[in-house]
């Protein structure tokens, strides 16, 4: 009989835990700014686009997206184009890796191949990252509404 009282009593300590633990989680959830998380994001993608560690031979990003790919640039035979309203086009055709790929999959060919380095997980926060900075470097202007 003690036995099934401690087990009852136990049972309701662990419901009234976890029902704390939902709240608690619930309200900071809550709290969260979309917002803002997304520019923290960008401010990470764009620490990570200027980072030599993301690869194994000492370049960045910018190295071939100058000016943090906010203008077009000419490097040899290839015209590499700035980032205006980048999330928009993909997925598409593209050209060094002769397939359709969306834009997280751009990224990580830049990463394996001119930077020579491993490539993200498609769930890696540094993925997610990259993709919003390049993504928020020149989004599309929204359309003007006319005035009546």
């Amino acid at each position: 009989m003690k036995k099934i009282i401690v087990v009852v009593l136990v049972a309701i300590i662990a419901a009234g835990v976890m029902l704390a633990y939902a709240e608690e989680k619930k309200e900071a959830k809550a709290k969260v700014d979309p917002d803002t998380e997304l520019a923290k994001s960008v401010e990470r993608g764009f620490a990570l686009f200027n980072d030599k560690k993301l690869g194994t031979n000492g370049k960045t990003c910018n190295d071939c997206h100058k000016s943090g790919g906010a203008q077009d640039v000419k490097m040899g035979d290839m015209s590499i184009k700035a980032f205006d309203d980048l999330a928009a086009q993909y997925p598409k055709y593209f050209m060094m890796a002769e397939k359709v790929l969306t834009l997280d999959q751009v990224v990580n060919f830049c990463v394996t191949m001119p930077l020579k380095g491993k490539a993200l997980a498609w769930d890696d926060q540094k993925l997610t990252d990259l993709v919003a900075y390049c993504a928020s470097v020149k989004p599309a202007k929204p359309e003007k509404t006319e005035k009546k």
